[in-house]
């Protein structure tokens, strides 16, 4: 066979190997080569850290920054990525960052806090005794408690927030405070918040009557059993102190619910009575109240 037949044979199988890619059992390099992102979110103005910041990419949910504001963003493909941060309470910010194959592109962020207070004063207050006629709505202490099995007092409170907040406001956190002037008994009573059903007045309320002559649905304030709004317990150490509940979860039942208030049902294995500031002893400042937290749209 002649020299150049050989070698035309030859040159065509150095060709399959390279078609294939593969001469000597080595690939060509990958050039998927991605980057990433990595920064530090915070309070403008303050500095602070912050924490559970939801971090889009490009119209995707991708992470959220940790305890001390930090987040991590990997496997970007190089160019230009838009990231959004958001978390209630807070204004929404946006970067655009331009992602370079094999590094990490530095971008911290800063929100602008936009949520804010007011304090919501309660126009109803009372407390209802088991198998009582007594009214107690002009008194100036709330008894609540047990004096003994199946006898109880349960407080009744009522209070409009559309008077203290704009019509859009997103409730971020409502606390119910009370002032303990007194307790006796055990060493602590266990609370359990429901919403009210029916329309009330605080000076006709009793065990039996929400209004004049008219009786509850059900003895002891007729609430929706299936909606527990809340349950803490309540030391009887502490006494002139602030206790603060949770009721957040009022608002959102609200929602889709009318608002008759909320009634606080005590529960406790031995004789346990604690007794708060009503709304009537408006002179000294301890009258309950709700803190709120809340931001607008």
């Amino acid at each position: 066979m002649k020299k150049s037949a050989i070698f035309g044979i030859f040159l065509i199988f150095i060709v399959l190997l390279l078609i294939e890619g593969c001469i000597g059992g080595v690939s060509p390099p990958s050039t998927s080569i991605t980057g990433s992102i990595s920064g530090i979110v915070t309070e403008k103005g303050t500095g602070t850290p912050l924490s559970d910041v939801s971090i889009s990419v490009d119209g995707t949910p991708n992470t959220t920054t940790l305890s001390d504001g930090s987040y991590t963003i990997t496997g970007l493909t190089p160019g230009f990525h838009t990231l959004k941060f958001e978390k209630i309470g807070y204004k929404t910010e946006t970067a655009n960052v331009n992602v370079v194959a094999g590094t990490n592109t530095p971008q911290a962020a800063e929100l602008e806090n936009t949520q804010k207070t007011a304090k919501i004063l309660i126009s109803d207050d009372t407390y209802i005794t088991t198998n009582s006629g007594e009214v107690n709505g002009a008194k100036t202490q709330l008894v609540f408690g047990v004096a003994r099995e199946g006898y109880e007092s349960r407080i009744l409170i009522y209070f409009n927030p559309s008077l203290y907040l704009p019509s859009n406001a997103e409730i971020i956190s409502a606390k119910l405070k009370l002032y303990k002037s007194n307790a006796l008994g055990g060493t602590s009573l266990s609370a359990y918040i429901y919403p009210l059903m029916e329309v009330w007045d605080e000076n006709y309320a009793t065990w039996f009557v929400k209004i004049n002559f008219f009786p509850w649905f059900k003895n002891g304030g007729t609430y929706d059993e299936n909606q527990l709004l809340a349950s803490t317990d309540i030391p009887t150490a502490g006494l002139f102190d602030w206790e603060e509940i949770d009721i957040t979860k009022a608002f959102e039942y609200w929602k889709t619910h009318d608002n008759y208030g909320l009634i606080i049902i005590p529960k406790a294995n031995t004789y346990t009575v604690e007794m708060f500031i009503s709304k009537d002893e408006f002179s000294n400042g301890y009258a309950p109240y709700i803190d709120v937290q809340y931001y607008t749209p």
